[in-house]
Formats: C-alpha cells, sequence, structure tokens
C-alpha cells in the first residue's frame, strides 16, 4: 500500500528477465537495461511510472494536504484514515480494517496521538492458517480491526493476537475463570473469548510501556503501542520496565554493514556467481566472507550456508564442523580491496596507546603483523614498527573485533525472533545483519548471550519491533558485567559460540579458572556431558556441539536472564505462552537420545539427519507396540573431512536411529548382535523441566 519505486517489475512488462532471473551480476543487469531502454516505448512507459509513483509519493508526504503524515513512509491505508477522521459525523463512528505499523513507527508519533485519542476498541488479528484472507495475503500477516469516535481523552480496549472473531465480540462478556489465553490453546490456535485478553489503554499504560520501549524522550500521548495478549504479562512487563541499565550507556559501536543495492552499484560487491565450471568461489578464510542474515543462527555463528537455500531447515552440523571452518559468501568484494577495506565503519579501540604497550597479547600480535607486513622474522622487527602497529589498532575497521552480530529483521512469525552471535574478527556484513562492540570483549560476549535469552526477545515481540536498527537496539537492556550472574552466563554463551579455532583468541582472554571448580550445569541433566570441564586453550571440546547440550545451556540462559531482569517464574511462563507458539509446537514433539542426538516429530525442527518414519517408529515403541527401540548407530564423528569444509552429512544413519529397510519389528537380522537400547529424553526437556520449570 506505499507508493515505492521498483524498477524490476516495471522492466519486465517488456522483459520478464528482469523479474525472472535471480541474483544477476550488476554488469549483466546494466547492460540489459541499456538495451532495452533504447526502445521509445519502453523508456516512455518507464518515466511515466516514475512519474506516477514519484507524484503519489509526494502527495502523500505532503504536509498541508495530510499534516499527521509529513515526515512518515507515505502510505495509502494511513491517508484513508485521516480521511474518515476529518469526514466523521459529530456523534459518529468509523470501523476500519486496516494495518498497524503506525502503532510501533519511529517517526509516526504525532499519528499514534490522533489514532489513541480517536480509539475506542482494537483488536489485533492474525491471519493464521488464511483464516481471513487468502493468498497472497500472508498466513501471519497481522491487521487490526479499529472503532473510531470523536477526538476525547485516551481510553480504549486493545486486545492483541485474536484468530477468531468471537474473542474480539465476546471477550467482555467472559468470567475470567478459564485458563489465561495465549496464541495456542493445546494443540490448537486459541480462539477463545477471554476477559483476561482486554487491555485498558490510557495515559498511565502509554507510560509505563513507554519506559520499557526505552524512547522517553516522546510526549507519552505518543508512546509505542504494545501488544500483551493477556494481563497475565503484567508482571513481567513491570519487570522489564523496572530493569533501567540500557545498552546506549556502554556508549557501543554499531556497524550497519554494506547496503547491499548501495555497495553492488558502486562495485564494491557483487553476486558470488559460478565459474564456468560451475563452482562458486569459496572463501580463502573469514576475511573473504560477507554475511547474510540467514548465516546466523541463535547462538549459533556457522548456522547455514547460502547454498542450503530455504529448503534446508537445519543448516550446518556442529557435530561435523571443521575446527577452521569458515562459511560460504553469497558476495564477494570486487574492488581492489584497500577501497573494499576503506567503505567499512571505522572503530576506535577504546584503549590508550599506553594500556596497548603495557598487554603483552597486543605486542606480540602487533610484532607478528610487523613481521608479516615487512616480510621479516618477528625476532626482527624494530620498537618503532610495533609501536606503529599499535597505533593502527587504535582505529581500526569494525570487521577486525569480535563483535555481538544479529539479524537486523525481527520476525514474529518464527520459532524465535532475535537471532545473536559472536562474530569472529574478518568477515564483514551487509544491512541485513548489524554488529557492535561495547567497552570490552567481555561486556560484548555477556550482550550476546543476554540477547539470547527468551525475555529480550518477548520485549521485542510485545513492543512490535520489525527492525533492529541502531537507535531500537541502543534501547534494549545490556548486562552489566559485575553481576553475580555474568560468569555462568559467560561460560554458556562463549560454550554456544565458539565453534571455531577463530574464537581461540576470544576463549583464551575471557576463560575464568574458576568455572572448572564452581560453574556445573544450573540443572541436573540426566547423563548430560559436562559444562565446566573447560581449558583455557581452545580445543575441539572447547564449544558444546551435541543437540541436547545446546538446547541444555540455552534453556538455562533463558532460567539466568529471567532472573537477571528480575522476571519471576511464572511471568516467564507467561512469556512462553503468550509469545513464542512455535517454539511450543516444537518443544511438544522433540525428544532427545542417549548420545544427546534429536529426534522431532516436526521437519521443521528435525534432528540432523532424521527423517519423518525416524520418529514414527520412535512413537511405535514408546507405545510398546514393538519390543525393541529404532537401532541406535554410533554418534557422528567429530573429525572434520577436510580443511574448512562446514559440514558433512552424516551417513545413512539418521540422527542414531537407522532406517526400517527390511528389519522386521521386534527382530534382528540373521548374524546380527543385540545393541543395548538407547535412552530418550523429552525434548526442550518439557518432561524433566517444562517450560514451566524452568530452574
Amino acid at each position: 500500500m506505499r507508493p515505492r519505486w521498483e524498477e524490476n517489475p516495471v522492466l519486465a512488462e517488456y522483459e520478464p528477465w528482469f523479474m525472472l532471473t535471480e541474483k544477476p551480476t550488476k554488469a549483466e543487469r546494466t547492460r540489459r537495461r541499456d538495451q532495452l531502454l533504447k526502445s521509445r516505448r519502453a523508456h516512455a512507459y518507464l518515466l511515466a511510472e516514475l512519474a506516477s509513483t514519484s507524484g503519489m509519493g509526494e502527495m502523500l508526504g505532503s504536509g498541508p494536504v495530510y499534516p499527521l503524515l509529513a515526515g512518515t513512509q507515505p502510505d495509502l491505508y494511513r491517508a484513508f484514515m485521516c480521511q474518515t477522521w476529518e469526514h466523521m459525523a459529530v456523534n459518529g463512528s468509523v470501523g476500519l480494517v486496516h494495518p498497524d505499523s503506525h502503532f510501533s513507527g519511529d517517526k509516526e508519533g504525532r499519528l499514534r496521538e490522533a489514532a489513541y485519542t480517536r480509539l475506542r476498541v482494537h483488536g489485533d488479528f492474525v491471519n493464521q492458517g488464511n483464516r481471513f484472507f487468502p493468498p497472497p495475503v500472508g498466513h501471519a500477516s497481522h491487521f487490526g480491526v479499529h472503532v473510531y469516535g470523536q477526538e476525547g481523552e485516551i481510553g480504549f480496549d486493545h486486545l492483541s493476537w485474536l484468530v477468531s472473531v468471537d474473542a474480539l465480540r465476546l471477550s467482555a462478556e467472559d468470567d475470567g475463570t478459564a485458563p489465561d489465553p495465549g496464541i495456542k490453546y493445546g494443540a490448537s490456535w486459541d480462539e477463545r473469548p477471554h476477559r483476561k485478553r482486554i487491555v485498558r489503554v490510557d495515559e498511565a499504560m502509554l507510560a509505563r510501556w513507554q519506559k520499557l520501549t526505552g524512547d522517553e524522550s516522546q510526549p507519552v500521548r505518543q508512546a509505542r503501542l504494545l501488544s500483551p495478549v493477556s494481563t497475565a504479562e503484567a508482571q513481567a512487563i513491570e519487570a522489564l520496565v523496572g530493569y533501567s541499565l540500557r545498552l546506549a550507556e556502554y556508549e557501543p559501536q554499531i556497524a550497519r554493514g554494506y547496503d547491499e543495492s548501495g555497495a553492488k552499484a558502486a562495485d564494491l560487491i557483487d553476486y558470488n556467481t559460478p565459474d564456468d565450471s560451475g563452482v562458486a568461489r569459496r572463501p580463502a578464510d573469514w576475511s573473504e566472507v560477507i554475511l547474510k542474515g540467514p548465516q546466523i543462527g541463535l547462538a549459533n555463528p556457522m548456522f547455514k550456508q547460502p547454498s542450503q537455500g530455504s529448503s534446508d531447515l537445519l543448516g550446518l552440523n556442529p557435530m561435523t564442523l571443521a575446527d577452521d571452518a569458515v562459511p560460504e559468501s553469497e558476495y564477494v568484494y570486487v574492488a581492489k580491496p584497500e577501497v573494499y577495506r576503506a567503505a567499512q565503519d571505522v572503530w576506535s579501540d577504546g584503549r590508550t596507546l599506553e594500556q596497548l604497550k603495557e598487554s603483552e597479547r597486543e605486542v606480540t600480535r602487533a610484532r607478528n603483523a610487523a613481521a608479516g607486513r615487512f616480510g621479516v622474522a618477528a625476532s626482527d622487527v624494530t620498537e618503532e614498527q610495533v609501536e606503529a602497529e599499535l597505533l593502527r589498532r587504535l582505529r581500526r575497521p569494525y570487521t577486525e573485533f569480535y563483535r555481538v552480530a544479529w539479524r537486523e529483521f525481527i520476525a514474529p512469525d518464527t520459532e524465535r525472533s532475535l537471532y545473536t552471535v559472536i562474530a569472529p574478527p574478518g568477515p564483514a556484513h551487509i544491512h541485513a545483519i548489524r554488529s557492535a562492540t561495547l567497552i570490552d570483549s567481555r561486556t560484548t560476549a555477556l550482550t550476546a548471550g543476554f540477547w539470547s535469552g527468551i525475555p529480550v526477545d518477548y520485549l521485542l515481540r510485545t513492543t512490535r519491533v520489525r527492525h533492529l536498527d541502531v537507535a531500537q537496539a541502543r534501547r534494549l537492556p545490556a548486562p552489566s558485567g559485575d553481576h553475580p550472574l555474568a560468569s555462568p552466563l559467560l561460560l554458556r554463551t562463549l560454550r554456544l559460540n565458539c565453534l571455531t579455532s577463530a574464537y581461540a583468541e576470544l576463549w583464551e582472554e575471557l576463560y575464568e579458572p574458576t568455572w572448572p571448580g564452581y560453574e556445573p550445569w544450573a540443572v541436573e541433566w540426566p547423563d548430560m556431558q559436562s559444562l565446566h570441564a573447560v581449558g583455557p586453550r581452545w580445543e575441539r571440546a572447547t564449544p558444546l556441539r551435541s543437540e541436547r547440550a545446546r538446547r541444555a545451556a540455552l534453556v538455562e540462559i533463558d532460567a539466568l536472564v529471567a532472573v537477571w531482569l528480575g522476571v519471576s517464574a511464572d511471568a516467564l511462563v507467561a512469556m512462553y505462552k503468550s509469545r513464542f507458539p512455535i517454539m511450543q509446537d516444537f518443544d511438544a514433539v522433540t525428544w532427545f537420545d542417549a548420545n544427546e542426538r534429536k529426534i522431532a516429530g516436526g521437519r521443521h525442527t528435525f534432528g540432523f539427519g532424521q527423517t519423518k518414519e525416524h520418529y514414527e517408529h520412535f512413537l511405535t515403541y514408546q507405545k510398546k507396540e514393538r519390543h525393541e527401540p529404532p537401532r541406535a548407530t554410533p554418534p557422528p564423528s567429530t573429525r572434520p573431512t577436510a580443511r574448512r569444509r562446514c559440514a558433512r552429512r552424516t551417513p545413512t544413519s539418521p540422527r542414531g536411529f537407522r532406517r526400517p529397510s527390511t528389519r522386521a519389528h521386534g527382530r534382528r537380522l540373521p548374524g546380527e548382535t543385540q545393541r543395548p537400547a538407547p535412552e530418550f529424553r523429552r525434548g526442550a526437556f518439557a518432561v524433566k523441566v517444562s517450560p514451566g520449570r524452568r530452574k
């Protein structure tokens, strides 16, 4: 509904190649565009469409015509909304169905205030399963039902995440005694009317919510609208409101990365297209990598490869990841290296020259760098050359830092919304990722762990943040390095993120000698590998690689961050039930075997190498319909097959459950020895420690 100029669809009216070809190089696209526009007819059509789109945008953003929209993104629904207010009768009312993006935008404060003073009822609906609108409207798209009256004091009923009309119509008549509402109820979407769905919004409520969003520079009447599913979330929101330390207090340096289209237009980067033999270039080291959003996961900087595509849901297997693995890169730099680096943000190290000189680590690094620069042995490097390298480190490109990195887009309809990792020195990224460094490496790593917890993810979902850019990131809660829980959080964060030798220096710098004696698992997970049996040197066993151990660490981070923020156990349960329906679905059908491998009932959460049949066989065994469990194979080899190879598929054994083949249920093949039955434990620890009983 926004008049945005998109050239490719216009050109495709005359040459479909512009829409049908995926990821063309800039040179090829420019050649075809110039050739097409030699046609007078095509050229005239392009100019007419450009004039029409530009004119519509200027009109919708015009102050005299639409004063409430001036300075905002031009949008037809907002213009129509303003028109209905202007033409409403004195005692009239208006009901509209339209998007709600103005309730959360940075520049829409005046429009929000105007809407608040007229709203009587607001229902936030989600098009789950396309129950309200057919495709191409997305199955997870949100829209609002708004009842407006004449301008007055702010006071309206607000209901969020509705999947039925009755939930809006009848919630006020409910007695409120049924179990609290959520997004899911049992195995289906929660369509029930419930009194606790109704949140009364007035200026006092907006004032409390404004403290949570962190944008207290705006008037209260222009505060962003939160979207709690029920009043049961009030304690969670109050706890988050009461936490005062925000990222901005650390004065973080945040990089936006290369603008994808702008960097291609400037001949800095281009698509990594296959050569004549059909092989794409593989980066030799991290400095040749340009990361995209899907490549990073939750506390997993080696989540997915560009070549895997959207159909591969699992990504890379940490069990088979090479020690010196380097990710693929969908982009390569095409400018000269010095030009490519000059376009990167430059950050301050935060230390003085004297502090660098006092650091044995930094002096050794500088000496080795100078030796490489001048082609001499490290012992032959002069003190002047060492000092010159140290001076260069005072200000250097952002790619030379360990950073906390996150996906910029906050998706409301995925298992989790905020995907945060520690990025090593070397890789750049496009604008789909943001990365930052704080006052030191320890605080940077703690922030990566802190933001991996459910409470911070919940905050983003309930405050309707869709893009975690610089301003929004600065408003998020941040950890303090002297907190009693800092050491436990740091251990779990590093063991999840430090998957390759690229993190060896960070591990050695932040390692705490007290860990082996004082930091075991918070919960006694039965037969789980040790958490705290780690040494000061990075080695293959340093990171947590098995699916069960990684899930356990994330569960404990959820609890650590909740305690840190003052969120009670009941409030954490309310967060989980109200905002993470896909996660609940996955947890309900996930189990782990004695080798800490996952087997799950939904294809979007399968374990590595698992198929649907393996889960069906497991259920058959669980129901006592077969005499022995699915046969288990040895765990996947941890030896990498080749240098820098990121992943290796396990053999025909999917996650420890051999294919049924000709095996009859409950019988062994001739000559086959009986194997001990593997032990299964419930996924996401929903039996041992369910989301409602996390410790």
